[in-house]
């Protein structure tokens, strides 16, 4: 799992109450149902997870003896799968 980051939210006391019941229910925490709402919501409206650095692909790329010889000369080919 990701770290996670706290977040302060207000919600009325209708949906705590309702929220209390599911976890008490499920036997799974508040916080689990929020980040699965959240996650379930992100998904809907089509926002997707920011990617990782792509420069984080080249890491140890030309230890190997089989490795490419030219990842100074031809980077973007290896970190975005395209010709410069």
């Amino acid at each position: 799992m990701d770290t996670l980051k706290r977040k302060q939210i207000y919600i009325d006391e209708e949906s705590d109450r309702a929220l209390k019941n599911l976890a008490s229910s499920t036997k799974t925490s508040e916080s689990e149902h929020i980040r699965k709402a959240i996650k379930d919501y992100l998904a809907k409206k089509g926002v997707t997870r920011p990617q990782k650095d792509p420069l984080l692909k080249v890491i140890g790329l030309c230890d190997s003896p089989v490795g490419p010889n030219d990842a100074s000369i031809h980077h973007d080919k290896y970190l975005y799968g395209k010709e410069n």
